[in-house]
């Protein structure tokens, strides 16, 4: 069993794990207490062209998402995108 390296900064952690495994610490992990709620979603009704659906679900499918939640990144990207430029004017 490997003892698991204290960690300064998160910069250090990302590269600690880009070159070891999860699979090495397994057995010093510990349960997590923590409780992860998802938000609340509000349910919308958007219409879409079929053939910019059909390009959309092709793209989530490339990145493993449901088009559903491959649309609400890409609104939240925008979103965050836009008010990032709205403030630095």
């Amino acid at each position: 069993m490997k003892n698991m390296p204290v960690m300064k900064t998160e910069e250090d952690e990302i590269k600690f794990w880009e070159s070891h495994s999860i699979g090495d610490y397994w057995d010093d992990l510990q349960k997590c207490g923590d409780v992860f709620k998802r938000p609340k979603l509000t349910p919308v009704t958007l219409k879409f062209d079929p053939l910019v659906l059909k390009k959309i679900k092709m793209l989530a499918r490339k990145r493993g998402l449901s088009y559903n939640a491959y649309i609400r990144y890409l609104l939240a990207k925008s979103v965050e995108r836009d008010i990032t430029a709205a403030v630095s004017r």
